[in-house]
């Protein structure tokens, strides 16, 4: 009783399943789960694991199925990973899962991705790969990381931390959604050098003088950063990006009392995203430094 007690208990939290291993270390012999196979009391799932009759067959049962009879550290990837977050990505009858180092999986209806050992979790009772690190195998649109930002599944900053990790381990399949990042990049983070840079190099290559980076103004009583600055004439440049600062309260409070404050101590401060165009960009500069100078 106390071996079948606590496969009841494992399999609750299993979707319905157990395997083998985990019988055998409960203290079920070999043939009593022969008999419970013959009798019907367990239906085979996948090689090794069995399902119950008293849970109903799932999707999230097959996915599992599948994750237990690879073993750890299996997880679920790519679209079955979104699929298991939700997202708005197209399905497909093959079911996604992801191994560290050279191990292969050979199974029927199964795509075997390898990767490294980190970035897994655990999602409606299965191993999975996070929320950042899906978006990034799936290639993600615009329209499927707004909708995990939307739901409070992802920070922008995980997601580009996710995307900075890959890119230092030689990955190159990450510029897809670095375009989609190039929207909503908070400012003052690694991440955001990429703009810095670049519009500074805008500014170089149009004939205006070099901005400093990261200039630090007191202002209000804190210190603040300007992403490119002109400190004699007091013009400061930032790069806005949509997420962190359109969709985070504290972060839109807090960017409009650092703007009044830069402007009581007479700073001004010009703001750019993503699709601002060079043309644009220069025109603009080239105006406030203009009217700084005169006045």
């Amino acid at each position: 009783m106390d071996a079948e007690h606590a496969l009841v208990s494992l399999a609750s939290r299993q979707h319905g399943l157990v395997t083998r291993e985990q019988a055998l270390e409960v203290g079920m012999t070999a043939r009593q789960i022969v008999r419970r196979l013959q009798r019907g009391r367990w239906r085979p799932v996948r090689r090794g694991v069995y399902a119950g009759g008293w849970v109903p067959p799932s999707w999230e049962q097959a996915v599992l199925a599948v994750v237990l009879a690879v073993g750890p550290p299996c997880a679920a990837s790519h679209g079955t990973a979104g699929r298991l977050w939700g997202l708005p990505v197209p399905g497909d009858d093959e079911i996604h899962v992801r191994t560290p180092g050279s191990r292969r999986v050979a199974l029927d209806g199964v795509v075997h991705h390898r990767a490294e050992r980190d970035e897994i979790t655990v999602h409606r009772r299965v191993p999975v790969t996070t929320m950042a690190r899906t978006l990034v195998d799936i290639n993600a649109s615009e329209q499927v990381v707004d909708d995990a930002l939307r739901r409070g599944l992802l920070r922008v900053e995980e997601l580009a931390a996710c995307v900075d990790r890959l890119d230092h381990r030689g990955r190159r399949r990450t510029g897809g959604i670095r375009r989609v990042l190039a929207d909503r990049i908070p400012g003052h983070r690694p991440a955001a050098n990429n703009w810095e840079r670049w519009l500074a190099g805008v500014l170089r290559q149009a004939g205006l003088p070099a901005p400093t980076r990261q200039h630090p103004v007191v202002v209000g009583g804190r210190r603040r950063y300007l992403d490119l600055a002109y400190p004699a004439e007091r013009v400061g440049i930032e790069f806005d990006g949509f997420a962190e600062h359109s969709l985070i309260r504290s972060t839109f409070d807090d960017d409009r009392a650092r703007d009044n404050d830069l402007r009581l101590a007479g700073w001004l401060v010009l703001h750019f995203t993503s699709r601002s165009t060079p043309t644009v960009i220069v025109d603009t500069v080239t105006r406030a430094l203009r009217q700084r100078r005169s006045a």
